[in-house]
């Protein structure tokens, strides 16, 4: 299943809600200006990774999954950067993840300025992408 917030830029982030919470950072991110779509559904993902062109993935993890496996399978498919975000993750679990291939591990809570700004990070080594510029 996938929802998708439409914006006027032509970056695409792919978020992957791999955990049973709501989530408002889709939102978040598309009214800076991305085209989020979003899936709940890890081999709903994969497909898509293989069919569509993102700039970005972003994960929302389980705490009690095994997010650097997600990792792995997301590596397989692409390079495309990936931020993994989870609650109550253990250093263990972050440093697994990203010796798995993530970019970034975030831990919540953080703030909407972190997040952008490591967006930004990433989507600044993909050539022709432009960085979004938040008031703050």
């Amino acid at each position: 299943m996938y929802y998708i917030y439409h914006v006027q830029m032509n970056k695409r982030i792919l978020f992957i809600n791999n955990y049973t919470a709501t989530s408002t950072i889709p939102e978040l991110i598309a009214g800076a200006g991305y085209s989020v779509e979003v899936t709940l559904d890890l081999e709903v993902a994969y497909r898509g990774l293989e069919s569509r062109n993102y700039d970005l993935i972003i994960l929302l993890e389980n705490p009690y999954a095994s997010s650097w496996l997600t990792c792995q399978s997301i590596r397989r498919l692409t390079s495309i950067p990936l931020i993994v975000i989870s609650h109550e993750a253990t250093t263990e679990t972050c440093v697994k993840a990203i010796n798995a291939g993530a970019d970034y591990f975030m831990r919540k809570p953080f703030g909407t300025l972190e997040l952008f700004a490591r967006i930004n990070s990433l989507m600044q080594r993909v050539p022709g992408n432009k960085s979004i510029t938040l008031a703050y």
